[in-house]
């Protein structure tokens, strides 16, 4: 009897068992942290990294001959173009700059092609650069041809942009030199925007890249408003480099624009601030230290051909 009662048990426990595997609820998957254990990209975030970083944008000297690098800047309307200018301005004037007309238009702020010089307040005098500022890229934009003959410098400074009608003769320059092509092209995204990009959009940046890929032209990517595309960022700019979603931001962009992964750059432009701020000014001089490296590269490749 005793031997006959244990065997009952030993079945209705399973039944118990078996009813609990297949009726109760798979427990959810707990949630990746958003802040990774460990930066994927080494930065220094002092005033000491700063004033690094500064003495070596002052005293890079550009190769071939030429007289200062050129920066060309594209991009989606609102993405921050404009700001960006200012953004790498500011640590070299010692303010917060706001040379360089920036807005939320309903399209883009910037109507035409204009170079802006930077100011190297300690020593009275140019940067060895200049970026030049082109219209952001939104539905009415219809043609890439614009933006690739700025690249090779056919557009003459002030010119107005037509979203709808390419270059006009009166603005053509027939004979552009080295000093006047541009020597990296930048693309200028929205890191908040970047999951809701137009198709329209999308696909005139490709356009421009593939054809300016034909001329062996660096070409990287600014990816803006890190801060607001992550709360993480938002909260403490140092951590860009950790943050989980930042990281996946800039792999998804790889896939969307054809860029490699190592030339997009996460950057926070001057917004609401007014006084400059350490952190953002690393990122932004990080970011404007690789593209000049890029475009010198560039210049570099040139040197050799003629040899």
């Amino acid at each position: 009897v005793w031997s006959h009662e244990v065997t009952i048990y030993q079945v209705r426990r399973t039944s118990k068992l078996k009813m609990g595997l297949f009726n109760s609820k798979p427990e959810p998957e707990p949630k990746p942290n958003p802040e990774l254990d460990r930066a994927w990209r080494e930065t220094i975030w002092s005033k000491q990294e700063k004033e690094r970083l500064m003495k070596e944008i002052r005293t890079l000297t550009p190769r071939h001959e030429v007289k200062q690098i050129r920066i060309m800047i594209t991009g989606q309307i609102k993405a921050g173009k404009s700001s960006y200018i200012n953004t790498v301005d500011s640590p070299f004037l010692g303010h917060v700059s706001r040379r360089a007309l920036a807005g939320e238009d309903e399209h883009s702020f910037t109507k035409s092609y204009r170079v802006e010089d930077h100011v190297n307040q300690e020593e009275k005098g140019n940067l060895p650069f200049v970026i030049y500022d082109t219209l952001g890229i939104d539905a009415i934009v219809t043609s890439p041809d614009d933006y690739v003959s700025a690249v090779k410098s056919y557009i003459n400074d002030g010119y107005v942009f037509n979203p709808i009608r390419p270059l006009s003769a009166d603005y053509f320059n027939k004979k552009p030199t080295v000093n006047d092509t541009a020597h990296c092209l930048v693309y200028v995204v929205a890191a908040d925007q970047l999951s809701i990009m137009e198709d329209h959009i999308l696909k005139l940046l490709k356009e421009i890249r593939s054809k300016v890929s034909d001329f062996g032209i660096p070409q990287v990517v600014l990816l803006t408003k890190v801060d607001k595309a992550c709360p993480l960022v938002g909260n403490d700019l140092q951590k860009v480099y950790r943050s989980r979603y930042i990281r996946e931001l800039i792999e998804r962009a790889s896939q969307k624009l054809g860029i490699p992964v190592n030339c997009i750059l996460p950057v926070k432009n001057y917004s609401g601030e007014i006084n400059l701020n350490d952190a953002i000014d690393v990122l932004a001089l990080t970011s404007l230290l690789q593209i000049l490296r890029s475009a010198n590269g560039y210049l570099q490749n040139l040197d050799q051909k003629q040899y």
